[in-house]
């Protein structure tokens, strides 16, 4: 994987190939010892992605509980009033 300055996250697939997918935003969950990235693709912003990765190189599919945490994680984003004003 790599993150570039645009806010982009590339993905490397096995074959090589590229997908490339924008960062709406990252956290990290100390207990788990994992960054929990949610990622959409621009002609589907509305479609969130969520990815772990704990070795900051390897983005891997979240477990079922990894995702409800997510889901909690990212409705209080949404809720946020700071991050409204700056939509």
């Amino acid at each position: 994987m790599e993150i570039t300055a645009d806010n982009e996250i590339i993905l490397y697939g096995d074959n090589g190939e590229e997908t490339k997918l924008n960062i709406l935003f990252y956290f990290t969950n100390e207990e788990r010892g994992k960054d929990f990235y949610f990622l959409y693709r621009p002609e589907s912003p509305d479609e969130i992605i969520v990815l772990g990765t704990s070795d900051g190189e390897h983005l891997e599919d979240c477990t079922e509980e990894e995702l409800d945490e997510a889901e909690q994680v990212l409705e209080a984003y949404e809720e946020d009033p700071k991050i409204a004003e700056a939509k």
